[in-house]
């Protein structure tokens, strides 16, 4: 198999660290999202985070099929990067509230894995892996607008 889907996949291989990978992969998203506006502007944020979608369910059914036997490795963590990606493609201007609460509620109910966050998990092969981080991430886009919704009264 590539290194480079083995490094893609697991974020330069952040991915391996022993403790909280899926954390630091949200972290990196957020590294990712704050560099981009920060340098540039949001659409170059929207850019990568297509791209990012667009090769990962390939990648990650190559690493599934080629290097690990397992159906949601802990190692393979781009599938949160693109689900923490979903809330922060909506804040266009940094606020720490919003990014915090971004992150919280993307880890919530990542971990938490409630309905129907648990049923998109069992899919089979690289639709499993990321799709229920992609509903994960829909779930913390109603947070963080809710909250936006709230703070407009």
């Amino acid at each position: 198999m590539s290194t480079v889907v083995k490094y893609f996949v697991t974020i330069f291989g952040i991915g391996f660290f022993p403790a909280a990978p899926g954390t630091l992969g949200s972290i990196f998203a957020i590294f990712v999202w704050y560099l981009s506006i920060s340098l540039l502007n949001i659409y170059f944020f929207y850019l990568v985070f297509i791209l990012v979608f667009l090769i990962a369910f390939k990648s990650v059914e190559m690493y599934l099929n080629n290097e690990c036997k397992k159906d949601d490795p802990s190692e393979v963590i781009i599938d949160e990067f693109i689900g923490q990606s979903i809330p922060l493609l909506f804040l266009i201007d940094y606020n720490v509230y919003e990014v915090l609460l971004a992150f919280c509620a993307f880890r919530f109910f990542d971990i938490t894995k409630i309905y129907p966050i648990n049923n998109a998990e069992k899919l089979s092969g690289a639709k499993g892996v990321i799709m229920d981080d992609i509903i994960a991430g829909i779930y913390s886009l109603i947070i963080i607008m809710f909250y936006k919704i709230v703070l407009s009264f």
